[in-house]
């Protein structure tokens, strides 16, 4: 099998996560280890975001509340928590799983040394990737977007319907 990298990319709230998760359900949890992520929110204000595991571990990851010196916009980072949190997770699921799921390779991500060696580690490695990336770009980002392996997919309106069904033919290919 070799290195393959599908990277969903569009705006913030575009259905990303939303489509991860339906690829994960569709190829099976067995198969996909690593996380998503999720909004946290208070009724329909979103306060923060949590990365969640294939087994259901989950983290915190920023909040809108959080006293953190570490800022995206209006949420503090908890890098410790996510270090700790995505090292165990993505390190395991190097070891023993075909896909890698990274959702996301953003920037609050991008504040931990640890994330990123295990993003390196896994894109020198020999697996499938399934990820999202933001449509801005930060410096280090960069790198994984001129792999040859790496495919960007744009997620829209028009196109996240149909991208699902595309995408789990397309990983499955790679594979088996």
């Amino acid at each position: 099998m070799n290195s393959t990298f599908f990277l969903l990319s569009g705006k913030p709230r575009i259905g990303k996560s939303t489509l991860i998760k339906q690829i994960i359900h569709e190829i099976g949890l067995d198969r996909c280890g690593g996380f998503y992520t999720e909004e946290v929110t208070n009724f329909d204000d979103r306060i923060g975001f949590r990365c969640v595991s294939m087994d259901g571990e989950s983290v915190d990851i920023a909040n809108v509340e959080s006293c953190s010196a570490t800022r995206v916009g209006r949420y503090g980072v908890n890098v410790e928590e996510f270090d700790l949190f995505a090292k165990d997770i993505l390190q395991g699921a190097l070891r023993t799983k075909d896909i890698i799921v990274i959702d996301e390779i953003g920037y609050m991500q991008m504040f931990s040394h640890s994330f990123k060696k295990n993003v390196q580690d896994i894109f020198l490695g020999n697996k499938v990737v399934l990820g999202t990336i933001p449509l801005n770009r930060h410096p280090e980002m960069n790198i994984i977007n001129n792999l040859k392996e790496a495919n960007i997919i744009t997620v829209d309106e028009l196109s996240r319907d149909k991208i699902a069904e595309w995408l789990v033919r397309e990983v499955l290919n790679v594979i088996d």
